[in-house]
């Protein structure tokens, strides 16, 4: 019973409380006027790259897009995917410690039908900051962009010995939601293929760690 209520019930309570609770936040857009339009406005297809600790803000945010996403295969993961599939996401279940190539499979399908795609490149687990191979191996694939994304709130309650310093706003909190440069990059040759892949890793960290609260 205990199972039944929290998988199959608890989501349902979940997604319209939660949604209606980030549509009190005043939340401001900023970053390169590229990528405001042609992605961020517009939908063509990229990849959103950002801190696992920024998740909280960013799931209100891009509610009803139809944004691919990965969520874990536990039994936190069944009532997370239940919860962003209510919220308007497309749910590949999957994670960089369980499942990955299949959850990484379904977002290069979806990505190639021309969906973007989110990813916490420091998740699910961590190190904190530390950029998983993941994204990387999700654009080369696929083609598309990576878009770093973060998310800013001087008015917050922030999770509680939580390992990626996760927060969600206050009600009516002011959001700062700022992007950085989309990065391109081409699938290499097998003999660069790690080096790149270390280089792209370091390169989304950085842009990443250069978005500053204004």
């Amino acid at each position: 019973m205990k199972s039944f209520f929290l998988e199959k019930i608890l989501p349902y309570i979940i997604a319209p409380i939660y949604w209606l609770f980030t549509r009190t936040w005043r939340i401001k857009e900023s970053g390169p006027e590229n990528v405001l339009q042609n992605y961020v406005h517009a939908g063509k297809p990229c990849l959103y790259a950002h801190w696992h600790g920024d998740e909280l803000v960013l799931i209100g945010y891009y509610s009803y897009r139809r944004l691919a996403v990965l969520s874990s295969l536990s039994k936190d993961g069944t009532i997370m995917a239940k919860t962003l599939s209510l919220l308007g996401y497309q749910i590949f279940r999957g994670s960089s410690s369980k499942g990955g190539a299949r959850g990484l499979i379904g977002l290069i399908r979806a990505v190639k039908k021309d969906s973007q795609a989110a990813l916490a490149v420091d998740g699910p687990k961590g190190p904190i900051y530390v950029v998983k191979p993941g994204i990387v191996e999700l654009a080369w694939k696929t083609g598309a962009p990576i878009v770093p994304v973060r998310t800013f709130a001087k008015n917050s309650w922030f999770i509680p010995r939580a390992w990626n310093k996760c927060y969600v706003p206050k009600p009516f909190a002011r959001v700062e939601v700022k992007y950085a440069d989309a990065i391109f990059s081409e699938e290499p040759k097998a003999d660069s293929r790690e080096v790149k892949l270390n280089e792209l890793c370091d390169d989304i960290a950085k842009a990443l760690n250069e978005i500053l609260p204004s």
